[in-house]
């Protein structure tokens, strides 16, 4: 079976375009496992930055798409005042030709967060999408956290030279809400994980026909297991999440300044993956006059696999506070390593973790709870601990390759025949 894949990264090519943070991300691991088939013949098309030939790498055929307009600073500056309609047509015509080139028996679009899905629209080829996140619940939720008004006081007047300001952010994700509806409208075949995206196909997609794959986590991740025998001294909490304000950064703000009222608590909060710079931490300090320093929070940028790996052990507590996820990665690989956790109930959240048995769930945007609930942890080692293990052997039910591979295979199968 020939199957071509339209990814938002590069996949395994990353390793060949040196580009190591995030190492491909779960879709390397995938792929990884799903070139050891014998039945399968894997090609992946993805836009890239630099204008570089299609290549063969660890036995698979790799198409760089270049995205003129994301090259450069200044073309990205460009780009958003030209009109998106031309530079997506001809987008699309790249991705024709390719399928052109490859005749594959079925294409796999991960994720409705860009323009791949549109080629149903030109091709009577089987398509199936898998659900990352989604677009138009997250606009619902992309001022949970950070009231409007106060992102556009304290965002900064080069943001708005720049076009960066979080309202034209938000703008995009409106229009880019309503190419997935389109898609979606479009779309026959759906690959899902959680309770929470199958609900929202069933009123994007109606027609779909809708699959249950979970995803492979990165290797790292399975290799490893936390096993502290108690709490350090000075609790160490940790949460991984990007720049987009309905990651929840403010609840970590609100809910540090909350525990450091505690006296019998000394604490320290790493938050991965956001630099001392990022526009969402600025615009959160001024609006409410805080300094992270005073704080005990500490700021590390992205991190690959192993360096995470490494943060996650020797942390105590691991806390999400997004306001709205599907199933997120991070979240999985805490899980994956046995960690003890909290977690907002957002989204698919709830598909991963239940409240009670592999840790704690919360209200999104609720910084007593969180605050209350990593009191609860710290002041029960053993339970913790409890919570830990059994997040780690559900995780990796959850997250076993062999069985992951083989459902995925059935679901190819199974379009063909349909």
């Amino acid at each position: 079976m020939k199957v071509l894949w339209f990814a938002n990264t590069p996949c395994g090519a990353c390793e060949r375009l040196n580009n190591n943070i995030n190492g491909g991300g779960w879709l390397l691991s995938l792929e990884k496992e799903l070139i050891k088939r014998d039945d399968i013949k894997l090609a992946v098309c993805f836009y890239y930055t630099k204008e570089i030939e299609s290549f063969n790498y660890n036995g698979i055929h790799y198409y760089p798409i270049y995205r003129k307009y994301s090259s450069s600073k200044l073309l990205r500056y460009f780009g958003r005042l030209l009109l998106k309609q031309n530079i997506e047509r001809r987008e699309i015509e790249n991705l024709l030709t390719i399928i052109e080139s490859i005749k594959p028996d079925i294409i796999h679009i991960h994720g409705t967060e860009d323009n791949f899905g549109l080629i149903q629209y030109h091709t009577k080829l089987p398509v199936v999408i898998s659900i990352q996140g989604l677009i138009n619940p997250i606009c619902e939720k992309y001022y949970s956290g950070i009231p409007k008004n106060e992102a556009s006081k304290y965002e900064g007047i080069f943001n708005k030279i720049l076009l960066k300001k979080n309202t034209y952010f938000h703008n995009n994700y409106l229009k880019n809400a309503s190419r997935e509806r389109k898609i979606l409208r479009k779309t026959k075949f759906i690959i899902g994980r959680t309770s929470w995206d199958n609900r929202v196909i069933k009123v994007l997609s109606p027609s779909s026909r809708y699959f249950k794959n979970n995803e492979i986590i990165r290797s790292e991740f399975y290799k490893n297991n936390w096993r502290k025998l108690k709490f350090e001294k000075n609790l160490r909490i940790i949460s991984t999440l990007s720049d987009a304000f309905y990651k929840g950064f403010e609840s970590i703000i609100k809910t540090a300044s909350i525990l450091k009222e505690y006296p019998e608590l000394s604490f320290e909060w790493i938050v991965v993956g956001l630099t001392r710079n990022t526009s969402v931490i600025k615009i959160v300090e001024k609006w409410l006059k805080i300094d992270l320093e005073n704080l005990n929070i500490k700021i590390l940028d992205p991190k690959n696999e192993k360096e995470l790996v490494k943060i996650l052990l020797f942390s105590d507590i691991y806390c999400q506070v997004s306001h709205i996820e599907n199933s997120s990665n991070s979240l999985c690989e805490a899980m994956l390593l046995g960690m003890p956790i909290i977690a907002t109930f957002a989204g698919g959240t709830s598909s991963l973790l239940e409240d009670g048995k592999q840790g704690i769930l919360v209200q999104d945007g609720d910084p007593y709870s969180i605050a209350g609930s990593i009191i609860e942890l710290y002041n029960d080692f053993n339970n913790a601990k409890q919570y830990g293990r059994k997040a780690r052997k559900k995780a990796l039910l959850r997250h076993n390759k062999k069985a992951i591979i083989k459902e995925l295979i059935n679901i190819y199968y199974s379009i063909l025949k349909d």
